[in-house]
């Protein structure tokens, strides 16, 4: 009887302050719970992802990976956040839902990959010292009646995904039908810096792996800069160069990267849609944004027949219709399996009939065509009875001038394979080698087959000749007489760097040579335009130095700032200003548009 009263006895009732801590534990474990939720979602979406990937595609980013460096309104924001959840974990008096908390943040920040991100950036290798080679081509290396080259670049297409036995069907019935008549290697190996488009991209330009560049509005412009690619070589030649992609070309800074590398034309979103009405840019919708394949092979096609294309040519074009997450069926292909596998099977037939098109075009006879996989896709398509398979990218070489004696096994990585590009044109390569990649035209192998190289590591690990490929120009220092207005028709004239948006252009450091160094203060007058962020302040640096933060006003078009310069910080008739909008949704975002300057 006595300990059924104490049984229901009446309990006390928890403190207020008690609750309070507890429900401060709780959103302590909330927050390190949606963080490894987000972060298992992107490991499901992207089964390699890498830090690295995450900072390089992303434009959305503050301008410095350093925290002490990040626009300081972002600064601000990000300590507070950190503060709070410092003065929640010292409060919290739950050990149990602590101890869930920081295990859910180890497991975030092990997810995200940042430690060995950090890790191989802190930490030197010699493989460029070591293997790079800097394509020595002439005009005497190119044979006597250039070839042309087409490259279709197919998203996140596989070898594998022809094999019936593993998928139920073979996926690319007419590609593969073709790979089984012409040159094709299967000892694809994926590499860091290499498996994501714009890694593709630059693998396979300049047989180098991507390491992205720090994000300012300077780096930006500079990264790979200084690098000969492939464009650049045909370019050089008298080679007509196009790029066609339909989705969006800023995105990863695919635009500068090309329009650095000598493409002369481009087929974008705006070439594509100029004669469509809104219905049909509608009804061509396709995935990440961007429109059908079926839609832009037909312009190029149309291109060719109306041979508008000058030779000899470099077409470099990529594909959308296959790319995830959030892939869309374009309306031109058939609904069957109901998932990924429609857009597969119809990214196999608009290219193969792109290729019977193309076949009869004057073009055909003196053009090499590359079908290529960009990488593997981001997650690998389940098999039957979970079979087990090697993934490597879909590859073809078509019209080769001459037979070629290869290996179709033979191990090699993206860097491989501008090499193999030349050699397919029967440029004559010295070495057979261009950057890290060698030849599959040779017998020389791939530094994945040599242990030695440690290129699995090294390409994600610091390098002092990488770093030349992205050193800033030296600034050209045009003459300026005190008083001389400046209207935005002369503002590219005095920077390195400028981004030409909706008929402004955004650029960041002006660079000018005074008569003398002045003898007394001198006074900046600018009006500008800006696109705002919820407190706009604009930084000022003389010579690498800052001089002042100016607030802008919130509002949209043109302002006026007025800023006073000391003698004493004017050393040198050469004087660069640099101007940073603390503006941090994306690195063209921090530049201003300046409509009017003047120094007196």
């Amino acid at each position: 009887m006595t300990k059924n009263k104490q049984l229901f006895a009446k309990q006390p009732q928890p403190s207020f302050f008690s609750l309070f801590k507890t429900a401060l534990c709780a959103l302590v474990l909330l927050a390190a719970t949606l963080a490894v939720s987000l972060m298992a979602w992107a490991r499901s979406t992207w089964e390699d992802l890498e830090f690295e990937q995450i900072l390089s595609n992303i434009n959305v980013l503050p301008r410095s990976l350093d925290i002490l460096t990040f626009s300081p309104e972002m600064k601000y924001y990000l300590i507070a956040g950190a503060v709070l959840f410092l003065f929640l974990i010292a409060i919290c008096s739950n050990k149990r839902l602590l101890q869930c908390a920081f295990a859910l943040l180890l497991v975030f920040i092990w997810q995200i990959r940042i430690i060995p991100y950090y890790y191989y950036r802190n930490t030197t290798t010699k493989l460029y010292e070591n293997y790079y080679r800097a394509p020595e081509i002439t005009a005497a290396d190119f044979p006597q009646q250039k070839r042309n080259l087409i490259l279709l670049h197919l998203e996140s297409i596989e070898n594998n995904f022809a094999d019936k036995n593993l998928y139920g069907a073979n996926l690319l019935p007419e590609l593969s039908a073709l790979a089984a008549e012409n040159p094709s290697f299967t000892g694809y190996q994926t590499l860091y810096g290499t498996n994501y488009t714009k890694a593709a991209l630059v693998a396979g330009h300049c047989g180098i792996a991507y390491r992205s560049p720090s994000l300012s509005f300077g780096n930006i412009y500079a990264h790979l800069a200084n690098i000969t690619c492939l464009s650049d070589i045909l370019a050089a030649n008298g080679y007509e160069t196009w790029f066609a992609k339909s989705a969006d070309h800023t995105f990863a800074y695919t635009d500068i990267f090309y329009n650095q590398h000598k493409y002369q034309h481009i087929i974008d979103r705006y070439a594509l849609t100029r004669d469509l009405s809104e219905e049909e840019i509608k009804k061509n919708k396709s995935s990440y944004e961007g429109l059908s394949d079926k839609l832009l092979f037909t312009h190029i096609l149309n291109l060719f027949q109306q041979q508008k294309i000058k030779e000899p040519f470099l077409l470099t074009a990529f594909t959308v219709d296959t790319h995830v997450p959030g892939t869309v069926l374009p309306y031109n292909c058939p609904k069957v399996y109901g998932d990924i596998r429609d857009n597969i099977l119809c990214s196999d037939s608009t290219v193969a009939d792109f290729i019977k098109e193309f076949q009869k075009t004057p073009y055909w006879q003196n053009t090499t065509v590359v079908i290529v996989g960009d990488h593997p896709m981001f997650k690998k398509l389940k098999p039957q009875n979970n079979k087990k398979y090697r993934r490597g990218i879909f590859n073809v070489f078509l019209n080769l001038p001459q037979k070629p004696v290869y290996t179709p096994d033979k191990p090699f990585t993206a860097l491989d394979m501008p090499a193999t590009y030349l050699e397919a044109l029967g440029v004559n390569l010295k070495g057979h080698a261009f950057g890290l990649g060698r030849s599959l035209f040779s017998d020389v192998p791939s530094l994945i087959s040599l242990p030695e190289a440690k290129l699995k590591n090294a390409v994600k690990q610091y390098s002092a000749l990488y770093e030349t490929f992205n050193k800033t120009p030296v600034n050209s220092y045009n003459p300026y007489k005190l008083g001389t207005i400046l209207t935005q028709e002369l503002i590219p004239n005095y920077t390195n760097y400028y981004k030409e948006l909706f008929d402004h252009i955004f650029i960041n450091m002006l660079s000018f040579k005074l008569d003398s160094v002045p003898e007394k203060d001198l006074t900046l007058s600018v009006t500008l335009n800006a696109m705002l962020s919820y407190k706009p302040k604009l930084y000022i640096n003389i010579n690498g130095e800052p001089l002042t933060s100016v607030k802008l006003q919130k509002k949209i078009g043109e302002q006026s700032i007025t800023v006073d310069i000391p003698a004493e910080r004017i050393t040198s008739p050469k004087l660069s200003i640099e101007f940073i909008n603390n503006n941090y949704r994306s690195v063209i975002s921090q530049g201003i548009d300046i409509r009017k300057f003047v120094l007196r």
